[in-house]
C-alpha cells in the first residue's frame, strides 16, 4: 500500500489545506510584467542597474509591494511578478516603461 506521507510526517495536503486555512488568499491579485532583453545585445549580458526588471523590483520593494523576479527560459528574457492585495499600485510609478505587463489575475 503507498502512502502520501514523505519520510517527514508531513503531507503535501495538510499542508495545502492548512496553507489556505491560515492565510486569506481571496483577494490577492498578482501581475507579471515582461522583458525580451536588448536586441543588440549579445545572448549573454550583464545584470546592471539599467535592467528594467531590477530597476522595478528595486521601486516595488521601496514601496512595500510583494514582488519577485526571474529570468524565463528565453535567453535574454526576465519577468517581474508583483502581488498585492486591495486596491491595484500605480504601475505608471514602479514599473519601467520598457516591459510590458501581461493580464491582471485574482484569486477568489
Amino acid at each position: 500500500m503507498s502512502s502520501c506521507y514523505v519520510p517527514n510526517g508531513a503531507s503535501l495536503e495538510d499542508c495545502h489545506s492548512n496553507l489556505f486555512c491560515l492565510a486569506d488568499l481571496t483577494g490577492i491579485k498578482w501581475k507579471r510584467f515582461v522583458w525580451q532583453g536588448p536586441t543588440s545585445a549579445p545572448i549573454l549580458f550583464p545584470v546592471t542597474e539599467e535592467d528594467p526588471i531590477l530597476c522595478s523590483f528595486s521601486r516595488c520593494l521601496k514601496a512595500d509591494i510583494l514582488s519577485v523576479w526571474r529570468r524565463s527560459q528565453r535567453p535574454g528574457r526576465r519577468e517581474l511578478w508583483l502581488f498585492w492585495w486591495g486596491d491595484d499600485p500605480n504601475f505608471a510609478d514602479l514599473i519601467h516603461h520598457e516591459l510590458a505587463g501581461e493580464g491582471l489575475l485574482e484569486y477568489t
